[in-house]
């Protein structure tokens, strides 16, 4: 009986074959027993001595081969390649489809016999693998549709497509384990180009690919033309952004670098770029290396140099090519592809539970030794200023013992809800920044907080005790009333410069997605919650989500 062996196959792009894929010569093996019109090149490195032979001082000589191939196989109008061993940097990275072995996965695997998943959150930038012993079905594998993409998936297959392999990994290549002879690979591959084609998987896993990275340079190309065309024009598309969590209390300034150094810039905006390039560049002018070598830098208000980012890495944009019914959108110098559906579905969500919110505009910068700086905790501690009816509980701590700091909110507030007839707690949460992974955080402290307060008494034991050294003792039992009745409503506040009547366009697309997938996750424990849009010295307006059971 003939033995099972690996195989790792990919797809060659239209007009790709053995003669334009490698990057470099390889030499053609004289094989006697290829499929009809195949080529294999084979890799047959000189003998080296392993690293740790001189690193322990081994007396005997040894030596190490490595040894692999690429075999180019036509089926029809298209070619394939075979890959033994790690040579698939041999091919040009733009010659392949980078979603060929993933999708013939998604069309070939059972949705009920799964076995490993790979997937990355690109909001939090979160990865993760999970593995399960027994097969089983993508929801317990805690894969999210609307937060998180599929990097690779492994199950086994449909019993219509048993015949061919029995299980299955898909990435950019399909790797699958196979007893046919050589002969017979072609009319495999003719069988794979069918699963590659098809769009049953929207069936079985429809959810899936929601949101997407795009891998194939050629496409990256052609989205990063679009991106130059929106910088040379200045459009509002294009905003700036800083890629890291930022501190506000230090480092809010930024200088530009790449054409000289700027003058210090008081916030972190394009217009800021264009006034640095215009003495020495046309912004009309500025190309695809111009975005990658030019630099933003972060500042204090005296110009000490902080960490800096190229601009091509801190600019979000987003562009609908015509044609395409997508969304692509740039983040931190990656693109992912969203199916316009889910964005539609996104923005109707989170846009359905805009509300008014009765909150101070922000204008609350700290001045130290004539250094400026936005400051979340002079805003948080001045609110209560503004109106007795808040607390502020910025950086205080109800943490159980053994866990790590957990701020309940920054701000509470006690009423009753419209439609209601009992008092509720609401907790804010505040941020200065439209930055994914700094909304990501504030997102999931909302919610880590509720489920301390509800799940454990230590926590509530804490908050009460917050709340009681901060208020007077006339109002004390109306604002514990909701603790002990576990009534809670959740807001986040994110104080941005952004026009707030564009309501949830104003957040980029991962921090919508942190958003939705946050207030779903209040809705299943029952809290209302909401997000208001504030604008630096200006009103405040949200999103709201949920209701109470």
């Amino acid at each position: 009986m003939a033995k099972s062996r690996p195989f790792s196959i990919y797809l060659l792009k239209v007009g790709f074959d053995a003669e334009n894929t490698l990057k470099e010569d390889l030499p053609v093996a004289n094989a006697g027993n290829l499929p009809e019109g195949a080529t294999l090149f084979v890799l047959d490195d000189e003998p080296t001595t392993p690293w740790w032979r001189q690193y322990f001082q081994v007396e005997q000589p040894l030596t190490q081969v490595f040894k692999g191939a690429l075999l180019f196989l036509p089926v029809g109008e298209r070619n394939f390649v075979l890959a033994f061993g790690h040579v698939a940097h041999h091919l040009k990275d733009h010659a392949y489809v980078y979603d060929f072995g993933l999708r013939v996965s998604l069309n070939s695997i059972d949705p009920a016999k799964l076995k490993s998943a790979d997937m990355v959150a690109p909001g939090p930038s979160l990865r993760k693998r999970t593995q399960v012993p027994i097969s089983t079905e993508l929801t317990f594998l805690d894969f999210d549709g609307n937060s998180e993409i599929i990097r690779s998936l492994t199950g086994a297959v449909k019993a219509e497509h048993a015949e061919l392999f029995k299980n299955a990994t898909g990435s950019i290549a399909l790797k699958i384990n196979l007893k046919l002879p050589s002969a017979q690979l072609p009319e495999l591959c003719a069988s794979l180009l069918g699963l590659y084609d098809s769009e049953d998987y929207k069936t079985a896993f429809p959810n899936i690919q929601n949101i997407a990275p795009v891998r194939d340079p050629s496409k990256i190309a052609e989205l990063d033309a679009f991106l130059v065309a929106a910088v040379r024009v200045q459009s509002a598309d294009v905003e700036l952004t800083i890629p890291d969590i930022v501190d506000y209390r230090g480092n809010t300034c930024c200088m530009f670098l790449g054409a000289g150094r700027s003058d210090i810039y008081p916030d972190i905006a394009l217009g800021a770029f264009y006034e640095y390039v215009q003495p020495a560049h046309d912004p009309a002018e500025l190309d695809l290396e111009d975005l990658k070598q030019m630099r933003v830098m972060l500042t204090d208000s005296d110009g000490t140099a902080g960490p800096t980012y190229s601009i091509y890495r801190s600019v979000i944009f987003d562009v609908e090519p015509n044609g395409e019914d997508v969304i692509y959108h740039l983040c931190e110098g990656e693109w992912y592809r969203a199916e316009k559906a889910f964005v539609d579905r996104l923005r109707n969500y989170l846009d359905a539970r805009c509300e008014a919110n009765p909150l101070c505009p922000y204008d609350h910068d700290e001045e130290k030794d004539g250094k400026r700086a936005y400051s979340e905790g002079a805003y948080n501690e001045a609110v209560p200023g503004w109106n007795g009816r808040y607390i502020c509980l910025d950086r205080t701590d109800i943490r159980p013992m053994g866990s790590t700091e957990i701020e309940p909110c920054d701000l509470y507030e006690v009423g009753v809800l419209p439609g209601d007839a009992e008092p509720t707690a609401t907790l804010y949460h505040i941020k200065i920044s439209t930055r994914s992974s700094s909304l990501s955080h504030l997102f999931n402290q909302g919610v880590n907080s509720i489920d301390l307060v509800q799940l454990e008494e230590v926590s509530r034991n804490k908050l009460r005790q917050l709340v009681t050294e901060r208020i007077g003792a006339n109002n004390l039992a109306d604002y514990l009333v909701p603790i002990d009745a576990l009534r809670f409503k959740v807001v986040f506040g994110v104080i941005t410069h952004r026009d707030a009547n564009l309501n949830s366009g104003n957040l980029p697309l991962f921090s919508r997605i942190s958003l939705m997938r946050a207030m779903q996750d209040l809705d299943v424990r029952r809290c209302p919650s909401s997000d208001h849009l504030a604008q630096f010295g200006s009103w405040i307006s949200g999103v709201s989500a949920s209701s109470l059971g």
